[in-house]
């Protein structure tokens, strides 16, 4: 009996391997059929050419591949800084041709080098808001106010909750608010506004104020000096700097490079006493930091102290017209 059960498992054993084994070879017939052959490069590179090496940049690759539309192409002279260049040297010729016709020169393209320094005082106290600016900062506060207020607490409930508890350390907001109503702030205006004293520098405390020095000719203007061959103009400027001022104080010049040119043309008396057609002048910032500025007697009859809307009291009117536009508004140090 056991032999006849042992046999009838044999046979169905052998039947599922075969019914297995017929699957799976009527399935790879399936699959020959329906998936065709695919052939590489290498297959037929008896019958094709070598590839050619693309000498492509990464950039038109990627261009090509994405479909990236090109907007600029800066090798092109239309968006390239020879454009711009070009533009300024015809607005500088159409500007020199409107000017009244010079006669002849001996001197013709020569001109006397001269390099002054802008030496200015930081703003130390923030600018008075505008109208609009304070209708603008009380819209903010309101809207801080609203967004930080606490919420509104159920005493009855949550007052053991250990968030709303102080915590140690923490000051009475009463005593901070009676500390900040006894606290009185500095005036603005200092006893050099009252007095209108334009040589201290403790006045215009909420503007930049510009040295400015009176010549023994009599003229208005920034300290200045003669370049002198073989030196930098920015080493001309410093030298201005320190003939006039002394070298006791604490100053910055942050470039190399001037902030302006103002040119003039002279006559033809100026022309042969100094040799040249006229006289180009570079300008160079300079910040004061600290310390007591020693003026030279030699070269400086007075000094002053002053701000850019003041300068047209001294200066001509075309020193002034070039050197205004070179001053920054007030308003530029409420942005840094």
């Amino acid at each position: 009996m056991n032999s006849l059960y042992w046999l009838v498992g044999w046979l169905v054993s052998s039947l599922l391997h075969i019914n297995q084994c017929r699957l799976i070879s009527r399935s790879k017939l399936v699959s020959s059929i329906l998936i065709k052959p695919t052939y590489s490069v290498n297959s037929v590179r008896f019958y094709s050419k070598a590839p050619e090496e693309d000498t492509r940049t990464d950039t038109e690759k990627i261009t090509e591949k994405f479909d990236i539309p090109r907007i600029i192409d800066l090798a092109d002279e239309q968006y390239g800084m020879t454009k711009y260049l070009k533009q300024a040297q015809k607005s500088i010729k159409a500007r020199e041709d409107a000017l009244p016709p010079r006669p002849d020169s001996r001197y013709k393209g020569e001109f006397k080098m001269l390099s002054s320094i802008i030496i200015e005082r930081f703003p130390t106290l923030m600018p008075l808001p505008t109208e609009y600016e304070q209708r603008w900062l009380d819209a903010k506060d309101r809207l801080n106010e609203i967004v930080t207020r606490p919420p509104m607490k159920m005493s009855a409930m949550i007052e053991d909750l250990p968030e709303f508890k102080s915590k140690p350390g923490e000051e009475d907001e009463d005593a901070l608010e009676e500390d900040f109503d006894r606290f009185v702030a500095e005036p603005r205006e200092t006893e050099a506004d009252l007095k209108n004293d334009r040589k201290s520098l403790k006045r215009a405390l909420d503007k930049s104020l510009y040295l400015i020095i009176k010549r023994r000719d009599g003229q208005w203007q920034f300290p200045s000096t003669s370049w002198i061959k073989g030196e930098s103009i920015k080493n001309a400027a410093e030298r201005a700097l320190r003939d006039t001022t002394g070298s006791d104080w604490t100053y910055w010049i942050p470039s190399q490079a001037p902030c302006g040119v103002y040119k003039e043309y002279l006559d033809v008396e100026d022309q042969d006493q100094l040799k040249a057609e006229g006289i180009k002048n570079f300008f160079f910032r300079s910040h004061y930091f600290n310390g007591e500025l020693k003026f030279s007697e030699k070269i400086v009859k007075d000094h002053l102290w002053v701000t850019k809307s003041e300068m047209k009291e001294y200066f001509s009117e075309d020193y002034m017209e070039q050197c205004h536009k070179l001053i920054f508004d007030d308003c530029f140090y409420n942005y840094i």
